[in-house]
């Protein structure tokens, strides 16, 4: 008895010195954007898309964790009074996140993922008067991404998070189907972003997601 008391006692011991430098998080990232534009002869009004991303990740030291994030992007706009059918874009894959500089509340990080996206059905509309939707796609992709975010540490639980997408790396690999008759388009390439200071208000808010983190 008393040596499985002290087996429990050891275990629990090793447990609680773990769970003090080794946390579970979880949490989200979310963007909404809502506007119009007028290019020439082409009105694009009551454009609106939002996107959420969930995750949940293990804090292995107390600059790293990684996890697994999933979520959907929503797109939907009218193109000279045209109704666009809503595009949705499922995403799942793995990220990694790294806290590289950490001055008070205030933390500078690095964050990489590898995403699989997926949209099921969405037409192809084009930027000309009176043009209508000639036919309907699907798509799927691959997108690696390392970007640059701003944490603030609202408290020990609860952390605060800006990605800065105009800035960092990505590759893009994706294939496009058309549903009439199953015509197939691939594309791929790498883009090293950095437009942050070239880029206008708009552009920044089009191209960051604010996120919240939960410690457990």
């Amino acid at each position: 008895m008393k040596k499985a008391l002290l087996t429990l006692a050891l275990t629990a011991m090793v447990f609680a010195a773990s769970a003090q430098t080794n946390k579970w998080v979880a949490g989200g990232t979310g963007h909404w954007n809502h506007g119009e534009a007028n290019t020439g002869d082409v009105v694009r009004g009551g454009g609106c898309n939002w996107r959420i991303e969930p995750f949940v990740g293990y804090q292995f030291t107390d600059r790293f964790r990684a996890g697994l994030t999933v979520g959907m992007i929503y797109q939907h706009e009218t193109i000279n009074g045209q109704d666009d059918t809503p595009q949705r874009t499922y995403r799942i894959g793995p990220y990694a996140h790294y806290d590289i500089i950490k001055r008070n509340r205030w933390i500078l990080f690095a964050e990489a993922e590898l995403i699989y996206g997926n949209s099921p059905n969405y037409p192809i509309l084009y930027d000309q008067p009176g043009a209508a939707a000639n036919y309907n796609v699907k798509s799927q992709y691959f997108n690696f991404t390392i970007k640059p975010g701003i944490t603030y540490v609202l408290n020990d639980l609860i952390n605060i998070d800006l990605n800065l997408n105009l800035l960092g790396f990505g590759y893009y690999n994706g294939k496009e189907t058309r549903l009439d008759n199953n015509v197939e388009s691939t594309g791929h390439g790498t883009e090293l972003n950095l437009d942050l200071l070239e880029s206008t208000p708009a552009d920044w808010w089009n191209n960051m997601t604010i996120g919240i983190t939960f410690k457990f």
